[in-house]
């Protein structure tokens, strides 16, 4: 149904179309009376009619300046009609340029009246039908859009890249406003549910319930603290599977450090434990398989050492701690030799028949080439930190035949380890000590405790390796990196708790946790209360 306003300062042409015209014949079952402009506007805002008819010429303000004072109302364009006399034929004619569908002219004549009327409420409910029509394809694309990036991204993440759809998924990309992922390099994280097959065999609701809320978690966690464009989507094995735009290097740090976050919060608001795997390595979408298939691999750690916790192909679990020396990875080799003992060398030379099995080789040359390139690939990063090459890298002829006299892994190993021994005995005259390299440490850590430090940005910005950044720390301190920083960040939240002004949640923010719950837990793990019951033994006030 129909309302109508009518708008005229005589009473006896507004009470006469009140009452004479059949009004209801066209659907309008209300009709509101104004006798002036400022009236009509307080009516017609308040009461929104769909029809209004209105003089042109009236008492204080005019019906052309009562149509014009709705203009900039947005949310209100109703149909209007205009009154006028043959003297106002200008004023009629403004009328319609402001969108006046219709005007008729004095003495209203009831049947011109009729068609008009008749005119304007058909195409109001066009109008109404066309709306309906635009809300149902609306709702409709409203619930079609997740469908089809999830469709999209999960082509682009779960096949290989085919140069042949790149066209087209750049095209699909921008219809659905992720445009940015073939613009912007991105990291890859696969989160999924710890034991999620127990879940599902307590009852099929609880998995999914679990799924939708590591999501909810997920997703909410990233539009908090992820300032840069990310995409989420489900893979076919029912884990969340999300790219995060990085523009630059440094955000690859963040994002691991939203991995965690991410882990944490499942654990305190889905009650449940989850894993997650990232590529660490950024990618453009020619990449994006690859990366997703790293990510999925390295989650499957979760079996050895397991779950809870955020897996990169340069692993190191929750605590920040990786102790694990890979001798495969050469610059993790270097400063065992530069900072490690003889007897670290030795063993870790434990796991270097492990290694060239791993290479699956079968012929003694392919194996001796293999190792002569391993070995070389430490000469020379050994040489380029500035310690030349003498006995062990200046004659690589001499090195080659050396390993060729040897036709057994284990005679290898002793051999390679002899040239371990000798890098390190060279690096023992001319490097670091390790003591310097933990000061450095600590002076980062004192000094920027409040960012997000990691095990692996610290030891990048002191030029170690994660895994000797961890060894040399427990070695000197008689603690890990975890440890040592979480003491820095408690000590200095108890001297702030001591001032009033701050709140608990903003000294987490301060010290470098981003969220207070875990601060809080943190807290009381280490002090024995909370934050608020210590500030009570302080004898301060609650906040």
């Amino acid at each position: 149904m129909l309302t109508a306003l009518i708008v005229d300062d005589e009473f006896e042409i507004r009470e006469g179309l009140r009452k004479r015209f059949p009004w209801d014949k066209f659907g309008i079952n209300q009709v509101l009376v104004a006798d002036d402009g400022d009236s009509a506007l307080r009516l017609a805002l308040d009461q929104r009619p769909d029809l209004i008819l209105t003089d042109i010429k009236m008492n204080r303000m005019s019906g052309l300046e009562f149509l014009r004072s709705l203009e900039p109302y947005e949310d209100y364009k109703p149909e209007t009609i205009v009154v006028s006399g043959y003297d106002d034929f200008e004023l009629a004619k403004q009328a319609l340029q402001i969108g006046v569908l219709d005007y008729i002219l004095k003495p209203i004549n009831l049947d011109e009246l009729d068609g008009v009327v008749s005119r304007i409420t058909d195409h109001i409910y066009e109008q109404r039908v066309e709306r309906q029509h635009e809300q149902q394809l609306f709702n409709q694309m409203r619930f079609a859009i997740p469908k089809m990036r999830e469709d999209l991204l999960r082509e682009m993440f779960e096949l290989p890249f085919d140069p042949h759809r790149e066209a087209r998924q750049r095209h699909r990309l921008q219809s659905l406003n992720l445009e940015w992922m073939s613009q912007h390099q991105m990291m890859l994280l696969v989160v999924e549910a710890d034991d999620l097959k127990a879940i599902e065999n307590r009852r099929l609701k609880d998995k999914e319930l679990v799924l939708f809320g590591i999501g909810n978690v997920v997703n909410q966690t990233l539009e908090e603290e992820y300032p840069y464009p990310f995409a989420i989507s489900t893979d076919r094995c029912s884990r969340w599977v999300v790219m995060l735009g990085c523009m630059r290097q440094e955000h690859a740090k963040l994002a691991s450090g939203i991995a965690q976050l991410c882990i944490q919060r499942i654990n305190e608001f889905v009650k449940v434990k989850a894993s997650a795997g990232m590529r660490t390595t950024p990618g453009g979408l020619e990449h994006l398989h690859d990366m997703f298939v790293a990510a999925s691999d390295v989650l499957e750690r979760k079996a050895l050492f397991g779950g809870n916790r955020l897996f990169t192909e340069l692993w190191q679990d929750q605590e920040g701690e990786c102790d694990n020396l890979s001798l495969r990875e050469p610059d993790e080799v270097l400063d065992m030799v530069k900072y490690g003992s003889d007897e670290d060398i030795s063993a870790a030379m434990d796991h270097f028949i492990e290694m060239v099995q791993a290479w699956r080789l079968s012929q003694l040359k392919d194996i001796q080439q293999e190792i002569f390139q391993w070995l070389f690939e430490i000469f020379r990063k050994a040489a380029s930190s500035g310690v030349p090459n003498k006995r062990w890298g200046s004659n690589p002829i001499a090195v080659w035949e050396l390993l060729e006299q040897y036709d057994t892994l284990q005679s290898l190993k002793e051999q390679t380890e002899r040239f371990l021994l000798d890098i390190a005995a060279d690096f023992r005259t001319v490097s670091a000590m390790p003591s310097q390299i933990v000061c450095e440490a600590e002076r980062l850590m004192h000094n920027n405790y409040a960012d997000s430090l990691t095990l692996h940005s610290v030891a990048s910005a002191v030029h170690v390796t994660p895994v000797w950044l961890s060894k040399l720390f427990k070695k000197e301190k008689r603690m890990t990196f975890l440890e040592y920083l979480t003491n820095i960040r408690i000590e200095k939240a108890k001297e702030m708790l001591g001032d009033i002004q701050f709140k608990v949640y903003q000294i987490s923010y301060q010290v470098g946790y981003k969220d207070p719950v875990h601060f809080s837990k943190l807290f009381k793990k280490q002090v024995g209360c909370t934050p608020k019951e210590y500030r009570r033994q302080k004898g301060i006030a609650e906040e």
